[in-house]
């Protein structure tokens, strides 16, 4: 599915507009941040963020170039996609996964080590359920310099 770029709002941090999860995320991901590098996963509390839960995302990141494998997927997805998806690489989930706008923003935030929000068309899945859908994609490193996790908190809106 082409989505026209004027459709799609994104940028390396949520404005003011955006949703409050994904506010919540954001701010979340600040508090947890050390003073020098990246927040990893040994810093992210699930239970720090109950009510983000469902809107969660843990992605592993493996190899480069770097492929994605599910490792937490909240219930807002499984629901949505009818299955739960942990353990499955995103590549094997969505036809096309390689090389769309999706993947290129996950690679964006590896390669970057910088968030980035986004809130626009759904490009795989739910197309008729929702219209769109608003996300911000955290970085995680365990080392604080390379990027082995991807946080992903999103809202479907109707």
């Amino acid at each position: 599915m082409q989505v026209a770029p004027e459709a799609i709002e994104d940028s390396h941090e949520p404005p003011a507009h955006c949703h409050p999860k994904i506010h919540e995320a954001y701010d979340y991901w600040l508090r947890i941040h050390p003073p020098k590098g990246l927040p990893g996963r040994q810093h992210f509390e699930p239970t720090d963020i109950p009510s983000l839960l469902r809107h969660v995302r843990l992605l592993d990141v493996e190899g480069t170039p770097p492929r994605f494998k599910v490792r937490v997927i909240g219930t807002q997805y499984t629901e949505r996609l009818g299955h739960d998806t942990t353990g499955c690489y995103l590549d094997e989930l969505f036809e096309g996964f390689d090389g769309s706008r999706f993947h290129s923003v996950l690679v964006d935030v590896v390669e970057n080590k910088r968030p980035i929000w986004r809130r626009g068309p759904l490009q795989w899945f739910c197309t008729e359920q929702y219209s769109s859908v608003e996300r911000i994609h955290l970085p995680l490193a365990r080392d604080g310099e390379t990027v082995d996790m991807v946080l992903t908190v999103s809202v479907y809106q109707e």
